[in-house]
């Protein structure tokens, strides 16, 4: 542990990048797998792995407490320390010095010991009782880096990105390899044991953890947004809230799961709680991308409905009666343990259409003139409140301008424009997803708060 307090001190005296990745990937060599592992996790700025939902539960007061315990100063001495720094963990090892042991013996495996009981443990006394014992026996560079650790507040300019370069550079490895290995298993001290072993190509998507989102840009107009696709797919862009969710159905011996994460990959699916057990009717193991929306009469309502379904602790029958909603899903992610999103959208839409298929059938379908025909789907039932998302061709320009107007008549923002070929990109913001709005009129304001 004392050889990732010198590193992490080290990487924090510096502004350069370069350096701090070479500081690390030269630390992660020099270490066995484990330690490399676990160390890689904290630099991250975590305490346990991205899809885990353990914490500590150990929130700052508990922490202050315990500084005053171990340290023997007054609550004077170490506001004063807090204040000159900011920061809880440097404060501590101001207050420690000269009264924490000088000689290191906690090792970077006994941390991760500790911190698993924590989590364990029931109740603050508990929980302080283990947080004494460890800081106790930590230099004060040490507990420094504990708190920081535990309070997820670093500052040593380190982002997970870094980690993932200093991973690439210690063993050899290709960047994207981690990158992608990172982004599936939502562990860095995982993938880390995995670029050790060269064996990245093996990781594999891992069911409720929420991955980015592909985003898209916005397109000039209807004749930039047509001329830049040789096939494009056209779907209305909705005025929801954008919502990724993983579903394992219901099997033998399996009660199902279901989870619904919002763009900043918050779990929300008790916001809207009827809609898992609509989603845990699929045959499949699937994650889906696609937008919850205010849904009544067939068609989407405006986002000031839906900000009422918004904030709120608990959601009653008649909430869920007032403000109905419809979880419309326009991509499919991953099915059955297969991550599909490096197919072309043409195929993966196929899917979608027949994994749904079995879910709610039919389709909602366009007219002859080819709008999207939403007036044609009744009001979802309890049971059927995943709806896909209506897709079409457009043929030309002014096509295109027809199905703007349409979708903006059913009260939506506009259309989706996409590549038919391309890939699903997470968390990029690129040209094979395009966004066709028309702006509001300007207006002249005066900011007062």
């Amino acid at each position: 542990m004392l050889a990732l307090a010198q590193l992490a001190e080290a990487m924090g005296s510096t502004t350069r990048k370069t350096q701090k990745v070479a500081l690390l990937a030269e630390y992660l060599r020099s270490v066995d797998e484990d330690t490399a592992a676990l160390s890689a996790l904290y630099l991250s700025g975590r305490v346990f792995a991205a899809w885990e939902e353990r914490t500590l539960q150990v929130g700052g007061a508990q922490l202050w407490r315990t500084l005053l315990t171990i340290s023997g100063k007054s609550d004077a001495a170490l506001t004063a320390a807090f204040r000159r720094y900011g920061d809880l963990g440097a404060a501590a090892h101001d207050v420690l010095l000269g009264t924490a042991p000088e000689t290191a013996t906690l090792t970077v495996l006994d941390i991760a010991r500790t911190f698993d009981a924590i989590a364990t443990a029931r109740g603050p006394a508990a929980k302080g009782e283990l947080l004494r014992t460890l800081l106790a026996h930590a230099t004060a560079l040490q507990a420094k880096y504990l708190i920081k650790i535990m309070t997820g507040e670093l500052r040593i300019g380190l982002k997970e990105s870094l980690v993932e370069e200093a991973t690439a550079k210690a063993f050899d490895a290709s960047l994207a390899d981690v990158k992608r290995a990172n982004m599936l298993l939502g562990d860095i001290g995982e993938t880390v044991r995995l670029a050790v072993r060269n064996r990245l190509p093996e990781a594999r998507m891992r069911l409720f953890h929420p991955i980015g989102f592909m985003l898209a840009a916005p397109a000039e107009d209807a004749v930039a947004a047509f001329e830049q696709f040789s096939e494009s797919i056209v779907e209305d862009k909705y005025d929801g809230i954008r919502a990724q969710a993983h579903v394992c159905p219901a099997r033998s011996g399996n009660p199902g799961r279901v989870k619904i994460y919002s763009r900043t990959l918050d779990e929300i699916g008790e916001s809207f709680p009827e809609l898992p057990p609509a989603l845990a009717g699929l045959v499949d193991e699937a994650i889906f991308d696609g937008e919850i929306l205010a849904w009544r009469g067939g068609r989407a309502l405006a986002f000031s409905e839906l900000q009422k379904r918004l904030g709120r602790k608990r959601v009653t029958q008649r909430t869920m009666s007032d403000v109905p909603v419809a979880y419309v899903v326009f991509d499919i992610l991953a099915l059955n343990g297969e991550l599909v999103i490096d197919r072309p959208l043409r195929e993966r839409r196929e899917l979608l259409a027949d994994v749904l298929s079995r879910l709610r059938p039919p389709d909602p379908r366009p007219t002859a003139q080819g709008v999207l025909a939403f007036e044609t789907v009744a009001s979802p039932a309890e049971s059927s409140r995943v709806l896909p998302a209506p897709a079409l061709r457009a043929t030309s320009a002014e096509h295109l301008d027809e199905l703007f107007a349409a979708a903006q008549d059913r009260g939506n923002e506009g259309l989706m424009i996409k590549d038919a070929a391309s890939t699903y990109t997470p968390g990029r913001r690129g040209q094979s997803w395009l966004k066709l709005k028309r702006e509001l009129a300007t207006l002249d304001v005066v900011v007062t708060a």
